[in-house]
């Protein structure tokens, strides 16, 4: 299990600004992949979600709840396939895929640094990606939409989620 996230990791002004300014750039590059990437990129906490089938605000608005609902609003959330370049300037300690395809789309990154990939880990179980990484796959969240057993499925992995919550200590 992950240790819990900070609101913003320890960073300069200059190092937050040259963050957001290639995250930024690197989602430009990449618009057509599926809907703008939201968030706080520097957040620690990185979910790479399989761009929506067809309704894109309706499941960007049921991935927003969602993190609310857990207290994550300040997550960053980009859209699958995730490119090399975006991970590396994100250093998240958490990578979260939001759906098998997602998952398997950062095992093709061939990571180097990797120590498990996504696509043998068991949703909603917590696995070492890389020495500093934590990686979480939870099962997809389009069929979770309109589906009561997706939505629990969906649900079930997704509570996992809380651990990191900023005000868990209760």
């Amino acid at each position: 299990m992950p240790k819990k996230a900070a609101t913003a990791p320890p960073s300069t002004r200059e190092y937050a600004a040259k963050t957001s300014h290639e995250v930024s750039r690197l989602a430009q590059r990449r618009r057509h992949a599926g809907p703008e990437p939201f968030g706080d990129p520097l957040s620690g906490v990185v979910l790479v979600a399989e761009p929506p089938a067809v309704e894109a605000g309706r499941t960007v608005d049921a991935l927003r709840r969602s993190l609310a609902a857990v207290k994550l609003d300040l997550a960053y959330v980009t859209w699958a396939p995730p490119s090399l370049e975006e991970i590396l300037a994100l250093e998240p300690t958490v990578l979260v895929a939001v759906g098998p395809a997602a998952g398997r789309s950062i095992d093709t990154l061939h990571y180097p640094l990797a120590k498990t990939v996504f696509s043998e880990s068991p949703e909603g179980s917590w696995f070492v990606w890389t020495e500093g990484t934590a990686g979480l796959k939870l099962p997809a969240l389009d069929p979770a939409l309109d589906d009561a057993d997706a939505k629990r499925r969906f649900w079930r992995a997704f509570l996992v989620l809380r651990v990191l919550s900023p005000d868990r200590g209760h």
